[in-house]
């Protein structure tokens, strides 16, 4: 139950974990971060739509790198064998910072993300949380991994 409320309630802006106030390094951060994971996210789905013209460049180009390349590379595939794609797209419904650290040679930021899967045909989950993990690369921002977060385990 504290999933779906977490997922469904009105997007608010995430104040920093524990009462803190984000710098405004980290909160440069996350804006960025988060511009470039709704560009990643996008590539995604028009691959998955159009798996015949989809490239691992066109992917890279657009912000993905990482195992969630590889994984974004393999379900295109995936479809392009079966001779088929999806129809529609995820929709991001809220995002927030849950780790920011900029003070590495290579900063991350992992957004807690509530995706709505409804536009999707044939899909049988509505909404999920996501953390997804995104790294200033010398390219710029890219996200390299998603994964479920834990919110999502039922009681």
């Amino acid at each position: 139950l504290a999933t779906l409320t977490a997922c469904t309630s009105t997007p608010t802006p995430a104040p920093a974990p524990t009462g803190r106030t984000w710098t405004s390094e980290e909160q440069t951060a996350i804006t960025e971060a988060t511009a470039q994971y709704k560009k990643s996210r996008a590539a995604y789905d028009a691959a998955l739509n159009n798996p015949t013209t989809a490239t691992r460049a066109a992917l890279e180009a657009a912000g993905n790198s990482g195992i969630w390349l590889d994984n974004a590379v393999a379900r295109v595939s995936d479809l392009r064998a079966q001779k088929t794609r999806r129809i529609g797209a995820v929709q991001i419904v809220s995002t927030d910072p849950i780790w920011v650290d900029v003070t590495v040679p290579t900063p991350s930021v992992v957004l807690k993300t509530c995706l709505d899967y409804t536009a999707v045909a044939e899909h049988t989950t509505t909404r999920r949380l996501i953390d997804a993990r995104l790294l200033h690369l010398p390219t710029g921002w890219s996200l390299t991994n998603e994964s479920e977060n834990p919110d999502n385990a039922q009681p």
